[in-house]
């Protein structure tokens, strides 16, 4: 049922994100807070329909209801600025995940002004309920150029996952309005992939 779940929750976040693209960044906000309370509403009556034709779990009631960290989390959202100018809470998106402390129970916004990021960022799994929040008009992107060839501090090549420009191991993370890019050359090393 969780694999189906988050199937769910990634294919209406995925409709939500094309749909938005005429949003302004006040809009944004606005319609995020409303899409979440949709979906916290949605996935309850889903799981009343659902509880209804299964067994009953020992314990709990025969109910399925929304992870209550979850609900928790997005009822005490924060949101924080990056801005590479400088007139955000943050300069860099690395800058603002550092700043949450391990184990947040809040989810975090992290609302990103436009501009090219080149940084390598990784969400640990310490550190759940971050969204990436960019404005729909004119989307931020993180770009990075590693592979899995290229060597790493330790001389050594770097593997597919340590490669990643953006790699999250962290529960319930959402990205809104952003563009991921990979600038590697190829081994044709004439094009980009």
């Amino acid at each position: 049922m969780a694999s189906k779940s988050h199937f769910l929750f990634f294919l209406l976040l995925s409709i939500f994100c094309l749909k938005s693209s005429s949003w302004s960044l006040l809009d944004t906000e606005r319609d995020y807070s409303r899409w979440v309370s949709w979906n916290v509403n949605n996935h309850q009556k889903r799981a009343m329909l659902v509880a209804k034709s299964t067994v009953q779990t020992p314990g709990a009631g025969g109910k399925l209801v929304l992870d209550g960290k979850l609900r928790q989390a997005e009822m005490n959202s924060v949101r924080v600025t990056v801005s590479q100018d400088g007139t955000g809470d943050f300069k860099t998106i690395t800058e603002a995940i550092y700043s949450i402390p391990p184990y947040n129970t809040r989810r975090i916004i992290i609302a990103i002004k436009p501009g090219v990021y080149r940084e390598k960022i990784f969400i640990p799994r310490t550190v759940p309920f971050v969204t990436f929040l960019g404005d729909s008009s004119e989307p931020p992107t993180i770009t990075g150029n590693d592979t899995a060839s290229v060597s790493g501090k330790d001389g050594k090549p770097l593997r597919t996952y340590q490669s990643a420009t953006v790699a999250v191991d962290a529960n319930y993370f959402v990205a809104i309005n952003m563009k991921f890019e990979v600038r590697a050359k190829s081994h044709d090393q004439n094009r980009l992939d």
